[in-house]
């Protein structure tokens, strides 16, 4: 999946290339964001609702179904009234362009509440395969359009929300093939909002950590310069396959109940040991052969890109650190304690950037990303350490 998306990455920068690529930056982030804002923290207790038992997939799925309806259709349409301010400076004169994508936020919702359900489940080969096809499909729709001649920001956006809509459908598919025989019990749409609106604020805060740079970028740059520092997050964001791979699996067994007492403090801090043995050497290797890689695989227009992996990779490196401990908390149902670290890393981000930005554009938002990350691990760290020392 990580080998796709870098390839899918790769071909789709060399065919916009710097000021295509920050256009499509800014199109597909800020309808992500709305997505998340309209959650509500719903994905988080999807996945513990499904591994604690409190109802049936089957359940969650139609009211996933409903959510994103009531919900997504109604923020879709105040999303395409806003567009024209959002999209005024990477889109001058078009941006009913980007406002296409404004259709993916009830795909990307009603998809993203039903992956959680696979994850709380412990089904990590359907969650896995999921994965894969978002991916690949992304891969082979960007090579499809390259090899026709429709390499164009409005085409790599239809093919997108294609992607996610038959996303959705393997998801909804198979959880109907499995659930039937499973004894109905409804979804406590009431004690699923609590625990949501629990993580919700660390999910808000984890968007300002890890988006609010470019989403200001957008709005601030020129597209090409959006486009330099959306590449090198890109590259750097291939560390971040490491607690993708680590972190659900750890919440998963911790809220299935697997171990208890002091097993949790074991099992979580195996969980950490074993991210922070992978993360950090391959962290500082991206560090230090970044730029010689991108120069190589995204070619010379891309070359700042490369320069900013210096320090964008050591970021990412305490990013995934943050990620991997934040699982551990939820998985012991202490969502608020992964808020904390989140809030403090926000604050850091916002304060940092309303200085940097003016000052030193995207070199500022880069520091600002790696001082961030690093307070924020290091304050979940010792939350980590706290709680679990506390109930061994």
């Amino acid at each position: 999946m990580t080998a796709l998306s870098l390839a899918g990455g790769i071909i789709l920068a060399r065919a916009l290339g710097p000021e295509g690529r920050g256009q499509l930056a800014a199109a597909m982030m800020w309808p992500g964001l709305v997505g998340a804002l309209c959650s509500l923290g719903l994905q988080h207790a999807f996945a513990y609702a499904s591994g604690a038992g409190w109802c049936s997939p089957a359940s969650l799925n139609r009211l996933a179904a409903r959510y994103s309806v009531v919900v997504g259709l109604p923020i879709t349409v105040l999303f395409l009234l806003a567009c024209p301010y959002l999209y005024e400076k990477s889109f001058p004169g078009a941006t009913w362009l980007p406002a296409i994508f404004a259709l993916s936020i009830p795909v990307s919702l009603y998809s993203g509440l039903l992956m959680p359900i696979y994850q709380g489940r412990g089904d990590f080969a359907r969650w896995n395969r999921a994965k894969l096809l978002r991916s690949g499909g992304w891969t082979c729709g960007i090579g499809t359009l390259v090899v026709l001649g429709a390499a164009t920001v409005l085409s790599f956006l239809v093919a997108q929300i294609i992607v996610l809509s038959v996303v959705g459908a393997y998801l909804a598919l198979g959880l109907r093939s499995r659930t039937r025989a499973e004894q109905e019990r409804p979804a406590p749409f009431r004690r699923l909002l609590q625990y949501g609106l629990a993580v919700y604020a660390s999910g808000l805060a984890y968007m300002v950590n890890q988006q609010l740079d470019q989403l200001c970028l957008s709005i601030w740059v020129a597209p090409a310069e959006l486009g330099q520092y959306a590449t090198a997050v890109t590259v750097s964001s291939l560390l971040l396959f490491i607690p993708g791979v680590i972190g659900p699996i750890a919440f998963a067994r911790l809220a299935r109940g697997e171990e208890g007492g002091s097993g949790l403090k074991t099992s979580s801090g195996e969980a950490l040991w074993l991210g922070a043995g992978t993360l950090i050497p391959a962290g500082i290797a991206l560090s230090l052969l970044g730029p010689w890689v991108v120069r190589l695989l995204y070619g010379g227009s891309f070359e700042e890109a490369g320069a900013l992996l210096r320090v964008l990779a050591p970021a990412a490196m305490f990013l995934g650190l943050g990620n991997i401990l934040s699982d551990i908390l939820r998985g012991v149902g202490r969502p608020m304690l992964a808020t904390y670290g989140m809030l403090g890393g926000a604050v850091v981000t916002v304060a940092g950037l309303a200085y940097t930005l003016p000052r030193y554009g995207i070199w500022g938002a880069a520091w600002v990303s790696l001082v961030a990350y690093a307070l924020m691990a290091v304050g979940q760290g010792v939350l980590a350490w706290k709680h679990l020392g506390a109930r061994s």
